[in-house]
Formats: structure tokens, C-alpha cells, sequence
């Protein structure tokens, strides 16, 4: 992904974000023991309530809305070489800032191989679930 590419970014490009969040929480309300899920400590009430943030917001941050400046700059970084880890992380003491090794996608010359290579493992996945 190029900087041109970053900075058309937005909440309907980086939806799948809080799509991928919202299955977790579903995922871990069923998890949860409890009989009434309504009342599930993974309920976007009890979770926002956890979170210390409002509920809206945590529901804006399932639909994607409330993340896209600092996905794009997450993004931009990494783009540079930058663990997105690192930033993510309250306690990064341990974790390595720079990891050049696993953006080498980005590097000249190997962004256009990696991009084939992955519209032919996404082509792959489309023709398999297709034949399900």
C-alpha cells in the first residue's frame, strides 16, 4: 500500500476492523456461561462499562467509523518500517520498534510480487468457497 493509497483511506476501507472486533465480542458473549446474554460481561454494555468508554462509541468502533485517522497513521508507519505493535501495546518495553524484516513488502521491486501473490491466494479462497 502506497502513501496515495493510505490517504484515500476511509471508515468504509477499514470497516472490516471493527467488523473482525464485533465477531470477537458475538463470539465470546456465546462463550460466556451465562443464561440471559443480554447481561453477558462481553454485551456492548458491559464491555464499553469495562472499557471505561461510552457505549455509542464502542458500537461506531464495530461499524468502523471511529478508528480511520489512526489506522491510516498506523498504516503510513508501518509503510516506513514501523512495528504497528509496538504502538498498539501499552507495555512495548519488549517489543522492537522497527521491523524492517516484515515490511518487505514495501521494499522497491517486491511490493508488485506480493501484491500478485496475494490477488492469487484471494482469487483461491473466492473459487473455494464458491465449490462449498
Amino acid at each position: 500500500m502506497d502513501i496515495e493509497s493510505i490517504i484515500a483511506l476511509d471508515s468504509k476501507d477499514l470497516g472490516y476492523i471493527g467488523e473482525r472486533l464485533k465477531e470477537i465480542r458475538l463470539e465470546l458473549v456465546e462463550l460466556d456461561d451465562i443464561e440471559d446474554k443480554r447481561f453477558s460481561e462481553f454485551s456492548l454494555t458491559k464491555l464499553s462499562e469495562r472499557l471505561n468508554i461510552d457505549r455509542a462509541t464502542l458500537a461506531n468502533v464495530e461499524r468502523g467509523s471511529s478508528m480511520v485517522n489512526s489506522i491510516k497513521i498506523i498504516l503510513y508507519f508501518y509503510s516506513l518500517g514501523y512495528n504497528p505493535i509496538w504502538v498498539l501495546l501499552p507495555d512495548n518495553e519488549f517489543i522492537q520498534k522497527r521491523k524492517l524484516g516484515e515490511n518487505m513488502v514495501y521494499q522497491e521491486g517486491l511490493q508488485e510480487k506480493f501484491l500478485e501473490l496475494e490477488e492469487r491466494i484471494s482469487d483461491a479462497i473466492k473459487d473455494f468457497k464458491s465449490e462449498l
